[in-house]
């Protein structure tokens, strides 16, 4: 069969679908020759390419405790901090770098002093983890190499053209499904989750034309960014469209 590429969008919590997904996939036999991700997409993107099975990964993908981590707005860039989160991979991922990853991993992340996306693929992979899944203003920026990084999705919430080979098919997964809502914006927490979804939606275009397979997950659209208490339903969701689509998938690598 050919050899594919599997992009995995950001999305939060909703992106757990990706670790279903992912499960499904294994099922099948099937292994991607190399991932790209987004701030949720970099995280499980990178238990996978380290090795750890999908089947175990609701046990290692925790809420971030924002409230434990304070941090006083306009000095120190956010509300909290993702030092959990670094502590958390530091302790299950055992390839501390890219290049000690069993399959290629490619992030997105956001640099801020430049204003604009880059696509990191090589150096210490816990830095670049954390600093793709930094949501502006909930999370401080990761300072590296004397530059400030937020959240990949930002700037390119599913990385798909980095993936492009003549060798590869692509196999795209987004877990932000939007569609026009009746909610009542009368709160903080519901004006900037849905703007954040508008503007990560905005950094599809150009992308979605580069991979042979799309697949959205329309399903997932009522859960919020936090709302990991929904995780094995999200994830149940992943495996659902994740076995959906193998018959596609199994005949698109067979072409």
């Amino acid at each position: 069969m050919k050899k594919f590429g599997l992009a995995l969008s950001g999305g939060g919590a909703r992106a757990i679908i990706h670790a279903g997904f992912l499960q499904a996939l294994n099922e099948s036999g099937l292994r991607p020759e190399i991932i790209s991700g987004a701030s949720m997409g970099a995280i499980i993107g990178a238990l996978y390419a380290d090795g750890f099975p999908p089947d175990e990964m609701l046990k290692v993908l925790i809420k971030p405790e924002i409230s434990r981590l304070p941090a006083w707005i306009g000095r120190k860039g956010g509300i909290g901090s993702l030092m959990v989160l670094r502590e958390h991979l530091d302790g299950i991922l055992q390839a501390k770098s890219f290049e000690e990853l069993k399959i290629p991993l490619i992030i997105s992340v956001t640099n801020l002093n430049k204003g604009e996306n880059e696509l990191i693929s090589s150096g210490s992979l816990i830095d670049w983890v954390v600093a793709s899944a930094s949501i502006p203003i909930v999370f401080q920026p990761v300072k590296i190499n004397d530059h400030y990084y937020v959240d990949g999705g930002l700037t390119n919430n599913l990385p798909i053209l980095c993936l492009k080979d003549s060798n590869l098919k692509v196999i795209a997964v987004e877990s932000n499904h939007l569609e026009k809502v009746d909610t009542a914006f009368t709160s903080i927490k519901t004006v900037w989750e849905r703007t954040l979804f508008l503007a990560v939606q905005n950094t599809l275009y150009g992308q979605i034309a580069g991979c042979d397979l799309f697949i959205d997950s329309p399903e997932v659209r009522k859960f919020g960014i936090f709302d990991f208490q929904h995780a094995s339903h999200i994830y149940a969701i992943g495996y659902k469209i994740g076995k959906k689509n193998m018959d596609t998938i199994g005949q698109l690598l067979s072409d």
